[in-house]
């Protein structure tokens, strides 16, 4: 598996959390502004990640599944705790 994806994985996990502290904290965004805007962010840290060479290297099986075990639990684990 390439190193990519948990990195695809960790820009959806990581837009949706800064996007939910933006709307929660700083600015109240409709849900079209705060889509729009999540997309924004994904395309843009898409092509950054597609220009790193260095995230071509594969990984193991097991690697990537623990690495997507943390990455879900540190999102769900943040995002509920802006809600406080």
């Amino acid at each position: 598996m390439p190193l990519k994806r948990v990195a695809y994985g960790m820009i959806m996990a990581g837009t949706l959390i800064i996007v939910r502290f933006i709307d929660l904290h700083v600015y109240n965004m409709s849900t079209f502004v705060a889509i729009l805007f999540l997309i924004a962010i994904m395309v843009i840290s898409y092509k950054i990640v597609d220009r790193i060479a260095w995230l071509d290297r594969e990984i193991t099986r097991n690697t990537y599944y623990l690495i997507n075990v943390v990455v879900v639990s540190l999102l769900i684990l943040a995002f509920y705790s802006l809600e406080l």
